[in-house]
């Protein structure tokens, strides 16, 4: 399951440091509150939550494969990862 984690992280990393995430938290950057919310939708439902779905399906595959613990797959984990990479990115200006 390590090995699925690592390339999902990828391809999420991937997205984020892509020409139209750049973009984006470029813009965002420069919008003050009131205009960077109108972002929130497209954020989350463009990137968070299909990194959370597909981060779901990588610790059920784990369970099913007796890798993971059952009681793994809750909303704290899946939330883990996504909140890690956008902290880094925008913190620390690094994947």
């Amino acid at each position: 399951m390590r090995e699925d984690l690592l390339a999902l992280c990828r391809r999420v990393r991937d997205a984020v440091f892509s020409r139209p995430g750049f973009a984006l938290r470029s813009v965002i950057h420069e919008c003050d509150t009131t205009r960077a919310e109108r972002f929130h939708a497209v954020i989350f439902e463009g990137v968070v939550e299909p990194a959370i779905k597909m981060l779901r399906e990588v610790v059920e595959c784990g369970i099913k494969r007796g890798e993971v613990r059952s009681d793994a797959a809750n909303g704290y984990a899946f939330e883990v990862i996504p909140a890690m990479m956008m902290y880094r990115s925008k913190m620390c200006g690094c994947e």
